[in-house]
């Protein structure tokens, strides 16, 4: 699972969590240098004693990020790491909107292909929410029990998301799919259709929020929001709201 956040429209910040075997607590100190490798089950610290360029991977990401550590080795195992994007730009924002052979998500979508991975992108307080979905995480008797856990595995969540998620009102996301390609490994941009993609979860304050700027775009065509109705579907949201001209008051 991969959490993502943006702040400051510069410093992006991943999470990245597997259920995985996890990394022997004697590699916890080492796993960024170069040349360690789990492979064999025993650390090799010289970097030219180990084959096949093994752990250089997590040594280029530790050189590339303003910070890289490992905050859990396992149950499940916890890495996070925060890059300046000035410095190294982002792919197509990284968004599924402007879809890049080189962003996150179609990354992740490469190695969904593996059918014995699943693979989950988006905010941190979804991953936390699927997380409990999914059982990697046991739900604990309270939700300051519930924050606590999601901040020692660098989950940043506020209380309030984390009370929200205990409520149902976050639901879980779901794996992400393959990407789709032809018979010459050309990638097929498709379109979703009807019933497909992720389900948008709106509590009664979004709910709310959606129909006081409703009221307000109403109010300065001097009309009134009567009846609102808004539904979430997979891909998609539909709202419908009747509108009309208030009767005039005469003294």
């Amino acid at each position: 699972m991969v959490a993502s956040t943006l702040k400051n429209r510069r410093y992006r910040t991943l999470t990245v969590l597997d259920d995985g075997s996890g990394i022997p607590e004697t590699h916890r100190g080492l796993i960024f240098e170069p040349g360690v490798t789990t492979r064999h089950h025993r650390p090799i610290a010289e970097p030219n004693s180990a084959p096949h360029g093994a752990g250089l991977s997590l040594y280029h990401i530790k050189n590339a990020a303003i910070s890289a550590e490992i905050l859990s080795t396992a149950s499940p195992t916890v890495i996070k790491a925060t890059f300046d994007t000035h410095s190294l730009p982002e792919r197509a924002l990284q968004s599924d909107s402007r879809p890049s052979k080189s962003n996150l998500p179609a990354t992740l979508q490469n190695f969904a292909a593996r059918e014995d991975l699943n693979l989950y992108y988006a905010s941190p307080a979804r991953i936390l929410a699927t997380l409990l979905y999914t059982h990697i995480i046991q739900k604990p008797k309270t939700t300051v029990e519930l924050w606590e856990r999601a901040t020692s595995l660098g989950v940043d969540v506020s209380l309030r998301t984390v009370q929200r998620i205990w409520r149902g009102e976050i639901g879980a996301v779901s794996a992400v799919e393959p990407a789709d390609r032809g018979v010459a490994g050309e990638e097929k941009h498709l379109r979703r259709g009807p019933g497909d993609g992720p389900v948008l979860a709106l509590g009664e304050e979004e709910r709310g929020a959606v129909a006081d700027i409703l009221k307000r775009a109403a109010r300065a065509s001097y009309l009134e929001l009567g009846e609102f109705e808004l539904e979430v579907r997979p891909g998609e949201i539909s709202v419908k709201a009747r509108v009309y001209e208030p009767e005039e008051e005469y003294e």
